[in-house]
């Protein structure tokens, strides 16, 4: 999912860098990214990927529908084969569904194709436009614990004291979360909703000046892409690890929502 914007609004919901491109096994920075079977660095220190490698795999739609309401429903899916084994030895099922309409919603569901129990990490790595991201307040985690990777902190747990800011590099784990987060984005006189289910871990991500510097798919030096963006991420990870029984399912998912500031 790389944009979205409800009629109502002005700007997209959705950051997705200029210097942003597509290539056979590379993520893109930008839009949603599916972070699955594992969020984050490689649990087994095998040297793969980051986030798993589905962020930089091909789905299959399977479905396309409009909902009564007018929305409109697609179904994407992507099963084990040899590749994916050669990566992961493990036989799956994934459903990705996005429902698109006054809101957009996405929800990932993983089946477990196989007879033994299977164990992720997973998240949707959600990159939101902002119209700076020093002027930009996430909301709904006050007094909530975090880990803070950007200061390598390691496993202590730092409680958070009012609205998360940026000022700096951002990379913190916040666990035991509500289900309900709000961004408020003045620059732009806007609030985005974040609704999520299955979840009670997030993160929230803004690289700053010398990590964005390392990624070529970043615009650093002109268009300063770190500050038009701001990661707030629902996710299962840290102390929130699923464990799915042999045949079992288990889903992840979050609606985001646009509304003006003082509605």
């Amino acid at each position: 999912m790389l944009a979205y914007r409800p009629r109502i609004a002005p700007d997209e919901l959705l950051f997705i860098s200029e210097r942003a491109y597509y290539a056979p096994g590379k993520a893109i920075k930008g839009g949603i990214p599916i972070c699955w079977p594992w969020f984050g660095a490689d649990p087994e220190n095998k040297g793969r990927s980051g986030h798993g490698f589905v962020r930089a795999w091909s789905w299959t739609v399977l479905a396309c529908e409009q909902r009564a309401d007018g929305a409109t429903v697609v179904n994407l899916g992507l099963a084990d084969d040899a590749a994916t084994r050669a990566i992961w030895p493990h036989s799956f099922n994934l459903l990705l569904e996005v429902v698109i309409g006054a809101t957009l919603s996405v929800t990932l569901i993983t089946r477990n194709t196989s007879d033994t129990p299977m164990q992720i990490t997973q998240g949707l790595h959600t990159y939101f436009k902002v119209g700076d991201a020093t002027q930009t307040q996430v909301l709904g985690l006050d007094g909530i614990q975090y880990l803070d990777k950007a200061a390598g902190a390691g496993d202590a747990l730092i409680k958070q004291s009012g609205a998360v800011t940026v000022g700096s590099e951002v990379n913190r784990i916040y666990e035991r979360v509500p289900s309900r987060l709000q961004i408020e984005d003045p620059v732009l006189h806007r609030r985005i909703v974040i609704d999520a289910v299955h979840s009670q871990t997030c993160v929230v991500w803004n690289p700053w000046v010398e990590t964005a510097e390392a990624m070529d798919d970043l615009d650093d030096l002109d268009d300063l892409d770190y500050l038009r963006f701001i990661c707030v991420e629902t996710v299962n990870t840290a102390s929130e690890v699923i464990d799915i029984p042999a045949q079992g399912e288990a889903r992840i998912g979050a609606e985001y929502r646009i509304e003006a500031l003082g509605a």
